[in-house]
């Protein structure tokens, strides 16, 4: 009876084994994610010559697949060993395992990775990948003047700002140049746009430049996911009604200090949105997404002023002057 009941034991264990080894189901797993509403990203890496169990084993211990082994027969079976790059990857456990297959199995990678900040100017995305040593001082700068990229949606505009996208990008230094880390950007830029948003923007008779200058805007003056739709509607209504839009942020585009003066605030510039009706000459930063489309989705409100605090960045609304002057009082003194 006991010898029984051992290899009663014994095949179960055996059965568990051959199943974890062979998994005859893995093939279901390849549209399945670890988490799929996680909003993680995980910087993954490589390293030349790493095998694929050694590539499983990793995605396994930073809980980026939901099986190794499935990854593996995946891989083999598609014939993707070669295929299997070396560098680092942009992860997430969101992504399914045949997403994660994909990524490392075509995906350039460099040995460096780069990330540009939501918001920031042609000219801080410049002095980044100078100070990274990536770049002569100002190469970025003029290249987005000189160059030439054959993008549509540029439709000939003069100088780039407001397409370069804020992204994390993969690159190698020993062949980096600043004419293709622009065109990186730009054919990212392309599609987080896409012509979904583009069919939309010209329902709403706006050119693609102007919602991308409005974004800019948008992406200096506010952050909270709620606001930026509702500043975007603020800021359209303003210009439509032939209203100053009164944006510190568009001026301090144009100053060396970030500060604003008396005289700066009276300065004839067509960057002063406090003396200028219309949108400035160009945008004043790179936008993200959720600015992009606060942009080009604005939500109507009866709203027509609005201001930042000074404290928690809190956007206080006001209807009339009045209500915009007491506010002002109230928080920004």
């Amino acid at each position: 009876m006991e010898k029984r009941f051992l290899q009663f034991i014994f095949l179960i264990l055996g059965g568990i084994l051959i199943w974890n080894l062979w998994h005859p189901f893995w093939r279901l797993d390849l549209n399945e994610s670890v988490d799929p509403s996680s909003e993680e990203t995980i910087i993954f890496e490589i390293n030349k010559g790493s095998s694929a169990k050694t590539i499983a084993k990793n995605l396994d211990k930073e809980d980026l697949i939901v099986n190794k082994n499935s990854f593996l027969r995946t891989v083999k079976t598609e014939e993707l060993d070669q295929s299997l790059r070396y560098g680092r990857f942009l992860l997430s456990p969101s992504m399914s395992l045949r997403d994660v297959v994909t990524i490392l199995t075509t995906e350039g990678t460099g040995e460096m990775a780069v990330t540009i900040v939501e918001g920031w100017t042609v000219d801080e995305i410049d002095a980044k990948l100078f100070d990274l040593g990536l770049i002569a001082e100002g190469e970025l700068r003029q290249c987005t003047f000189n160059c030439e990229f054959d993008y549509e949606f540029l439709d000939g505009n003069f100088g780039l700002e407001g397409y370069l996208f804020p992204d994390t990008y993969f690159i190698d230094s020993s062949t980096f140049n600043a004419e293709g880390f622009i065109d990186l950007m730009l054919s990212n830029f392309d599609k987080k746009f896409p012509q979904e948003m583009r069919d939309a923007t010209k329902a709403n008779g706006r050119t693609i430049n102007d919602t991308i200058i409005v974004a800019s805007m948008i992406e200096r003056e506010v952050r909270t996911e709620k606001d930026i739709p509702i500043v975007g509607g603020i800021i359209w209504k303003r210009l439509d009604n032939d209203w100053a839009l009164g944006i510190d942020a568009t001026l301090l585009y144009v100053q060396d200090d970030n500060e604003l003066t008396a005289e700066d605030l009276a300065e004839e510039s067509p960057y002063n949105t406090r003396i200028n009706t219309g949108l400035t000459p160009s945008a004043i930063s790179n936008p993200g997404l959720a600015s992009l489309e606060g942009a080009v989705y604005p939500e109507d409100s009866d709203y027509w002023f609005y201001l930042t605090t000074l404290d928690t960045g809190e956007v206080i609304y006001g209807v009339t002057n009045d209500d915009h002057n007491n506010n002002k009082e109230k928080y920004l003194q």
